[in-house]
């Protein structure tokens, strides 16, 4: 039968060779996007692996992946924690090497010009030895100052190698804090989603700037990424007995590690399968549409065979062999072309962007042969069965009607009115116009210190999971403008904060020069509490009236102030004045969605003698955290006496000699 098959198909070599061709093409275009799979699903693998330096397991606190954004302090990992973890891991197979990482988020300035930035601070050593290994080419780490990438560096207007950086932000004591570092040079993130927002540095370095000794999470190499599922689940297990609860171990294609990976990955799988079922379709169409033709064009040969005492199923088994013989020709042209093909390639060296890749990289696509085997066989068996239920009922088989189908019927549906019922309304009160309504605000403003000439005392004390801390400040303010210099603790002396011309300086002892702070950054830390305890709601915001309200059994004034210029530190804010005294007693800060941010209560148990009147004056203020109630501030304002400070406390070319 065999030789039939070969005889049969020699002497139609025309129809054999369209088939041959028709069938090698969707072959061949299977291979070659296995092979685009295999070379996209390595590279994005290196980019988390290398690139990123997730490397392949990573160890946080218990519900650290998730939750080190919003609350790095109280989800890092302390000194003892991490020596636990490397001793650990050391003793387990594959084991090759570990380091801590730190990650964090500030604003970058050179200049003038500031932009966010997302940091991560390396051992060089460790990021050294890691990129070895990596098929990617990267810049060398950060030894003895930053790297950024070259579109931060544009957001920053492109400073000179060499030249010192200012960056600030929250400590995990939740204060500001600042520090000076020199660009030494660039890198990429390999992600298009951060490339503008990618810094790196040494790891002491950014645990200065965030003043602790903690670090995000450990990072661990292996000599192979195919042992990360196991290494994950010993080491897990080894640190569940030692301290039960603590820690969470992940691998590189976590959702939260590698969510580059996971994503593409799995959209891309689904684009083969839908690619895999048109291409063995047309391939199968083909088969039996070729197996058809035989039968009809052949049908004095299959006689023919019918009165030798050939079967039908041995007819049917001829045809299948033709089309056997013809999808392993198809097979083997197929083969050969995708492997030539992916060797020129290689050779020629051509350039591709990969999915959500920053840069280019070199177009290696990788077929393995058990891929390739694996491909043809699914395509061999179903092209067989296909042919062999074409032919069995071309040859022998009985047409059997078809049945109808059933039509389509259409149902009517009827839509039933819902009658609202009017809402009674009470009579509308007298709405107040713009002016009355920033006399009001200028009247709460002077009792928080808004305006006028004071000086005072101001203790703050912060609750957070994370810790307790108590910062004492001097505080002098005129006419809106306020300088706040720390007195206590005692390491961070020297601190001033300045508020002046809808504007923000911060600066310390060590610093080259103040550094601005921006309205984003306004928003966390002590410079939140400074913002919010100084802000001038009647030169800032437009009031819109909302109505009278009783808060607290208060009768008030509910105002909703909208953001009058750029340089205001919220979009809106909810602010209730009690309606005998036009005091404010409660503020609540609106992000841009309308979203309760924060939220600030007043107390007036202070009294100060202006021109021979007591007013009353701004106590004790808190600040919550409108997301995360047991976050929050108590601002106490003590000895406030009305003074006369010298302009020169209120500018920034003096800020750094006070």
């Amino acid at each position: 039968m065999w030789s039939m098959a070969f005889r049969n198909l020699y002497r139609d070599r025309r129809r054999t060779l369209a088939t041959i061709i028709a069938v090698s093409a969707g072959l061949f275009a299977v291979l070659m996007f296995l092979g685009y799979i295999r070379f996209v699903e390595s590279s994005l693998a290196s980019v988390v692996i290398y690139r990123d330096a997730n490397a392949h397991v990573q160890v946080y606190r218990k519900d650290g992946p998730e939750q080190l954004a919003a609350s790095p302090a109280q989800y890092s990992l302390d000194s003892a924690e991490q020596a636990l973890i490397h001793r650990t891991a050391a003793e387990l197979t594959h084991f090759v090497r570990a380091s801590n990482q730190l990650m964090g988020v500030g604003m970058a300035q050179a200049d003038s010009e500031s932009a966010v930035f997302l940091a991560r601070g390396v051992d060089p050593e460790f990021e050294t030895a890691l990129q070895q290994h990596s098929p990617l080419a990267a810049s060398p780490p950060p030894r003895n100052g930053l790297l950024l990438t070259t579109q931060l560096q544009d957001l920053l207007g492109r400073p000179d190698k060499g030249s010192y950086l200012q960056l600030f932000g929250a400590s995990y004591a939740n204060r500001m804090n600042a520090i000076e570092a020199p660009l030494t040079g660039d890198f990429s993130t390999g992600i298009e989603a951060i490339e503008d927002k990618g810094l790196k540095a040494p790891l002491d370095l950014l645990q200065s700037l965030y003043d602790t000794d903690a670090v995000s999470r450990v990072v661990i190499q292996l000599d192979d990424r195919v042992h990360s599922g196991a290494f994950r689940n010993q080491l897990a297990a080894a640190l569940e007995r030692q301290q039960p609860g603590r820690f969470e171990v992940t691998t590189w294609d976590h959702p939260q590690i590698g969510q580059l990976y996971t994503s593409f990955m799995g959209f891309f799988t689904m684009v083969f399968a839908f690619t895999g079922i048109v291409v063995f379709t047309i391939a199968l169409t083909t088969i039996q549409h070729t197996v058809a033709m035989n039968v009809a064009d052949r049908t004095r040969e299959i006689g023919i065979l019918r009165s030798l005492g050939f079967s039908r199923g041995r007819i049917a088994g001829l045809f299948v062999r033709e089309s056997l013989l013809t999808t392993l020709a198809a097979a083997l042209v197929a083969t050969a072309l995708a492997y030539t093909v992916i060797a020129a390639l290689a050779l020629i060296g051509v350039q591709t962007q990969l999915p959500r890749i920053a840069e280019p990289t070199a177009l290696t696509l990788q077929l393995p042969p058990t891929w390739a085997i694996g491909a043809i066989a699914c395509a061999c068996a179903g092209i067989t069965l296909g042919a062999l239920l074409t032919a069995r009922k071309r040859v022998g088989g009985e047409v059997r009607p078809g049945r109808r189908g059933v039509p389509l019927t259409r149902m009517l549906a009827s839509a039933a009115c819902l009658l609202l019922a009017l809402p009674l309304t009470a009579p509308a009160e007298e709405v107040p116009d713009e002016e009355t309504m920033r006399n009001w605000l200028k009247q709460a403003d002077l009792a928080r210190g808004g305006w006028g000439s004071y000086m005072w005392k101001l203790s703050i004390h912060t609750e957070d999971p994370a810790g307790a801390t108590d910062t004492d400040y001097d505080i002098a303010v005129r006419n809106g403008r306020a300088l706040a210099m720390t007195t206590a603790p005692r390491r961070y002396r020297g601190e001033k904060i300045l508020i002046a011309s809808r504007a923000m300086w911060y600066a310390k002892p060590g610093l080259r020069k103040p550094i601005s702070i921006s309205p984003q950054q306004r928003l966390v830390g002590e410079a939140a509490n400074g913002d919010i305890a100084a802000t001038q709601y009647a030169r800032d915001y437009s009031p819109e009236y909302l109505g009278p309200v009783e808060l607290d059994g208060i009768p008030c004034h509910k105002l909703k102030l909208t953001a009058a210029t750029d340089s205001a530190t919220y979009e809106a804010i909810i602010y209730y004045l009690d309606r005998r005294s036009r005091l404010g007693v409660r503020a609540e800060f609106l992000t841009a969605s309308g979203m309760p941010l924060k939220v600030a209560h007043f107390e007036y148990g202070n009294r100060v003698q202006i021109n021979g009147e007591a007013r009353l004056f701004v106590s004790r203020m808190k600040i919550v955290n409108a997301n995360f109630p047991e976050r929050y501030s108590l601002l106490q304002y003590d000895q406030v006496i009305p003074a006369d400070p010298p302009e020169s406390l209120f500018s920034v070319d003096t800020l750094m000699t006070l």
